[in-house]
């Protein structure tokens, strides 16, 4: 049988290089030191494991400190570390590569397995080092995945976590009353799609959304796909501080005294906000999972929220040559798994197809949504914006909007009816009507 060890060098190079680069890198990591092949590499990411215990930067110099220089020179000196940075051209891969790593333990300790059977047969012609040797390999196709499921442990948690009255809002804040009735707010690990037809108020509902979060002390992160960080922001002082979004795109010739000081009080609002905007155009998945991911750690205490506008805009993986069904189909399994991996809501806008217009009622159903099935599938809740006024002009329900929520995995369906203000591009609870209170705040 071939003795040929089998190993990932690069792989564990570029983890270790990656941790260098971006020390938080570690806490994420689900290697263990065993896993890695090269016994310098072992010794290495040991430290940094003693360095993040310790609470200690993980960086060049911390880390060769941690070594006398006999060591060093055994390694080849500071080369050897360097080199370790020099493998990586970027960090958003570094979960790709430890996972390359992990794979390579689990068929090199499979070929130990395998070899112990063979000398096992041939030596001590021993039949039952068989039925051992497949209890080992099972062992081993399970590492890398969650830990062994603790039945008593969990009823025990969760006993406890029954005791205490968590009242009735047990998600995100969405600053709307009925929808937070019928949601108990947004919930973490949840993938949330709203969809609507052009001028439904898609994005000005999500930014609503996310300024409430925000004000709520959730950790707020918004994926503009479309419009940069500068007119967004201008399109949430205008919902916050009530001032006329037409006069934002000339502020300084269009807006009055009293509008800077509802622009200047908004401002101070939202300067308060864990709220953070990234307006990169053809953002790819991994680039959303490492900003996420960052965004949870400079927040640890705190809920997060992650809008994205629109998740169409989301770059697909090359290797679907183009195929948009396969494209979307798999960035919605990936923000799926990202919300539940990560513990975040994620809320992510959706085009409808053109078929809403060919109906006699335009409200939108599940079958609406544009390329592929595997969106209705993943999401936990999908909720739609439809206006009877932008069909008819003469309706009686004027700058209403119905929030349609057409699936939620674990609460009921059904419509909430929102006020929306179109000057301030702002939605508010319906009791606040236009014509009254918001029109005298205006």
């Amino acid at each position: 049988m071939s003795n040929e060890i089998i190993r990932n060098i690069e792989a564990e190079q570029s983890v270790l290089g990656s941790i260098l680069l971006e020390g938080d890198l570690i806490k994420d990591c689900q290697l263990r030191e065993k896993q890695l092949s090269h016994p310098a590499h072992q010794i290495v990411f040991r430290a940094m494991k003693e360095l993040d215990d310790a609470e200690s930067p993980i960086d060049l110099v911390s880390l060769i400190a941690k070594f006398d220089e006999t060591f060093i020179h055994q390694i080849g000196g500071v080369e050897f570390f360097v080199n370790l940075t020099d493998v990586v051209s970027t960090t958003k891969n570094f979960s790709y590569h430890e996972g390359l790593v992990i794979e390579a333990w689990r068929m090199r300790h499979a070929q130990e397995v395998v070899v112990n059977l063979y000398n096992n047969l041939k030596n001590d012609k021993d039949i039952s080092a068989i039925s051992n040797t497949i209890d080992e390999l099972n062992a081993i196709e399970e590492t890398g995945y969650a830990g062994e499921f603790d039945l008593r442990g969990t009823l025990v948690e969760l006993y406890q976590k029954m005791q205490v009255d968590i009242g009735d809002l047990t998600g995100i804040n969405t600053g709307y009353n009925d929808l937070n009735r019928m949601t108990s707010g947004l919930q973490e690990g949840d993938l949330i799609i709203v969809g609507g037809r052009p001028s439904m108020g898609k994005t000005a509902f999500v930014l609503n959304i996310a300024y409430n979060a925000a004000s709520s002390d959730t950790a707020t992160g918004i994926f503009s796909l479309e419009m940069g960080e500068e007119q967004l922001l201008k399109r949430i002082i205008s919902s916050a501080g009530n001032v006329d979004a037409t006069k934002m795109k000339n502020p300084k010739k269009l807006c009055n005294i009293k509008d800077w000081e509802k622009i200047s009080q908004a401002m101070g609002l939202i300067n308060n906000l864990p709220l953070e905007i990234y307006d990169k155009p053809n953002v790819t998945m991994q680039e959303i999972y490492a900003k996420t991911r960052k965004l949870k750690r400079k927040y640890p205490n705190e809920k997060v929220l992650i809008a994205i506008d629109y998740l169409q805009l989301i770059v697909g993986d090359p290797k679907h040559k183009g195929n948009r069904m396969q494209e979307i189909g798999e960035i919605s399994r990936k923000l799926k798994l990202m919300a539940r991996e990560l513990k975040v809501c994620v809320i992510a806008l959706s085009q409808l197809s053109r078929a809403v217009e060919n109906r006699q009622d335009k409200r939108p159903l599940l079958s609406d949504l544009r390329e592929t099935g595997q969106i209705e599938q993943d999401a936990d809740l999908i909720a739609f914006l439809y206006r009877e006024d932008y069909y008819d002009a003469e309706t009686a329900n004027k700058n209403v909007t119905e929030i349609i929520l057409a699936k939620q995995r674990n609460g009921p369906v059904g419509v909430v009816e929102l006020a929306f203000i179109k000057e301030f591009s702002k939605f508010i609870n319906l009791e606040r009507r236009f014509d009254n209170e918001s029109r005298q705040e205006a």
